[in-house]
């Protein structure tokens, strides 16, 4: 593997800017995959692109960790997480799965993220 990645949003800016630091002081490659909303992709307005990615993160659709050589560390937990749908219905792009034939849609994905989350807590669990 490659001794650091991490996953940031531009809605948390400290993060983020560690984040590049941290990459940057790196012996070797380096990733950083950075949530990029688009507006004119995802159809909302370009003044909430900074509320689209922080319900990103309190959902736990996009949360912020990083792996340092091997070592997986959530850098920031939501003492609340969101539902999932409250991301999904800020976006134009997901409209028709809050149509009644769709919920069920809209059920599953927030499975896949529960189970991501959990996922990702039992590796930093095991990374310590």
């Amino acid at each position: 593997g490659i001794p650091y990645a991490a996953q940031a949003s531009p809605s948390h800016w400290n993060d983020l800017m560690e984040k590049v630091k941290k990459a940057l002081e790196t012996e070797g490659p380096a990733f950083i995959n950075v949530l990029a909303p688009c507006p004119v992709g995802w159809y909302f307005p370009p003044e909430r692109t900074i509320k689209i990615a922080k319900l990103a993160v309190d959902t736990l659709f996009w949360p912020l960790y990083e792996v340092e050589n091997g070592k997986h560390r959530i850098t920031y937990k939501p003492r609340k997480p969101k539902p999932v749908e409250e991301w999904l219905k800020e976006q134009g792009r997901f409209r028709h799965l809050f149509q009644e034939k769709n919920r069920w849609i809209i059920e599953e994905f927030q499975r896949q993220v529960n189970e991501r989350w959990e996922r990702l807590l039992r590796l930093e669990e095991a990374s310590l």
